[in-house]
């Protein structure tokens, strides 16, 4: 009998795939996914959640899931470009584009309906031993990682 079994390889090639997949499902609105892809005591950090949520992680997968629903009322025709994928271990490493649509007005007018917006990021997703992500920790900026390192934005 011959028994099939998963290469290093091909597992770290799955968890890139899966961290793909919960970045798409949870920043282009395909919400469904979210149930399936992460554990019940999923963290979630970005340094913008303290200025949004007034707190620096977003704990289990009921309050990430409602995360995602707000963030994604408040984008239209969202662009994501997965620009870089690492796995190593339990971890996968994203280095992402995003560009989307503002489909309200801030209070504060930082953002304002219709207008295109963009920025980029680096985020790690960590996996529990059942397969299921349980950390999704980043940092986001204006312009994103890939945007800063062309040719026409590196002094000599």
């Amino acid at each position: 009998m011959v028994v099939a079994c998963k290469t290093d390889k091909n597992a770290k090639q799955d968890q890139k795939m899966l961290a793909e997949q919960l970045f798409h499902s949870v920043y282009s609105g395909n919400l469904e996914k979210i149930d399936s892809l992460v554990s019940d005591d999923m963290v979630a950090s970005y340094p913008i959640f303290e200025q949004l949520f007034g707190t620096k992680a977003i704990r289990g997968r009921e309050a990430y899931k409602k995360y995602a629903t707000h963030f994604n009322q408040g984008w239209t025709d969202e662009q994501i470009t997965i620009n870089e994928a690492v796995s190593e271990d339990k971890n996968v490493v994203l280095v992402w584009s995003f560009s989307a649509l503002r489909t309200e007005t801030a209070p504060d007018s930082s953002v304002v309906a219709g207008k295109k917006y963009s920025w980029g990021g680096i985020t790690l997703f960590h996996f529990n031993e059942q397969g299921k992500i349980n950390l999704e920790t980043g940092e986001e900026s204006s312009p994103g990682p890939i945007e800063r390192l062309k040719p026409d934005t590196i002094s000599n």
